[in-house]
């Protein structure tokens, strides 16, 4: 039986609400289902015009918790990825 760590959670912090239209503040979720759901909206808002890419969760208005200690095998931004 392997030893998993709990998988990456993140909830969105009520101040910054407005900002996040398809977000529930306040409520854990799987960090990779929030990421997905802010690009999907991304996307939609902004065809023709430029995307930038970066970060996708701002760290000062998400929370999170889980997923491995320090992450360092994990990218923590999209560009990460291909640097």
């Amino acid at each position: 039986m392997r030893d998993d760590p709990a998988p990456r959670e993140a909830r969105l912090r009520r101040e910054f609400a407005q900002s996040y239209p398809p977000l529930t503040p306040d409520v854990w979720e799987s960090a990779t289902v929030i990421t997905e759901k802010m690009i999907a909206s991304r996307l939609q808002r902004e065809v023709g015009g430029l995307f930038q890419w970066g970060r996708v969760l701002n760290p000062e208005h998400f929370e999170f918790r889980g997923g491995p200690e320090g992450r360092p095998e994990s990218p923590s931004r999209r560009t990460d990825a291909t640097e």
